[in-house]
């Protein structure tokens, strides 16, 4: 009912998707842009469907960018995958970006984070049906994080014209100015009672950053990870899950995900 009432007011960009698809990464490099700020944390703002929170929260978004003399604002969050009927509704101008990455590999990474094959492969499912039930709306777009990788250039020039900007090749050298986005952004009380935000931990061990959180060895929080993920070079992790799956749980992760993934443009033999 509020729909018919509630005041509409402009919005920014949000990346969301399944979690572990490349949603830090993508984000970190729209924000390389130089007329976009990037929201320092996983903000959560649309969680709870809130119209006077989120609105408040978007002008609060809207005065910093100002402040910081630029134009929009970029905030990431994976699970807004589930509210963007809301999000529209509230300011229809917003742009989405969504990515998605193949099953094997998102699955591999949310199982050693949940330690659970079977509810990895439950939110695979469930946040990239919604990828594909709002890849066409017009104010939405749709990436593959394979693409994102291996065509760096081509999928950042697509984005960018979707949100209104050039593409500037300095984007992809967002690592040469280090940034701290998430450390500061463990979960509240609240947040873990409402279940936005786990109390997670991955392991790391001294010396070279590793291309996947798995091959830490002593135990960080899971967002400190994620922060000094976003303070290296792009890289390719495609085939990941081969370390951290079996034949027989790789092969169970594609038969429970195969129609949702070849829907999306993946290889319908399962290949990566």
């Amino acid at each position: 009912m509020w729909r018919l009432w509630r005041k509409k007011f402009n919005g920014g960009i949000h990346v969301c998707g399944c979690g572990h698809s490349g949603t830090s990464i993508l984000t970190r490099i729209i924000a390389a842009h130089p007329q976009i700020y990037g929201l320092p944390v996983e903000t959560g703002i649309a969680r709870k469907e809130n119209y006077t929170k989120y609105r408040n929260n978007v002008l609060k978004f809207e005065e910093k960018t100002a402040s910081e003399g630029l134009r929009f604002w970029v905030e990431k969050t994976p699970k807004h995958v589930r509210n963007l009927r809301f999000i529209l509704d509230c300011a229809p101008s917003t742009k989405i970006v969504l990515i998605s990455r193949n099953p094997k590999d998102t699955v591999a990474s949310l199982k050693r984070r949940y330690g659970n094959i079977g509810k990895s492969i439950r939110r695979w499912k469930s946040d990239n049906r919604r990828v594909l039930r709002w890849a066409k709306h017009p104010q939405c777009i749709s990436i593959l994080y394979e693409d994102l990788v291996t065509q760096p250039e081509l999928t950042m020039t697509r984005v960018m014209d979707f949100l209104g900007f050039s593409f500037e090749t300095e984007q992809l050298n967002f690592h040469d100015e280090p940034v701290e986005w998430y450390v500061k952004n463990e979960p509240t009380t609240e947040e873990l009672k409402s279940g936005h935000s786990e109390p997670e931990t991955t392991e790391i061990t001294s010396g070279q950053l590793p291309l996947d959180e798995s091959e830490y060895g002593t135990k960080i929080p899971h967002t400190s990870y994620r922060n000094m993920q976003i303070n290296q070079p792009l890289f390719n992790n495609i085939g990941s899950f081969r370390k951290y799956l079996s034949e027989d749980e790789a092969s169970k992760v594609w038969r429970a995900c195969a129609s949702i993934a070849i829907a999306l443009g993946y290889p319908s033999d399962g290949s990566i």
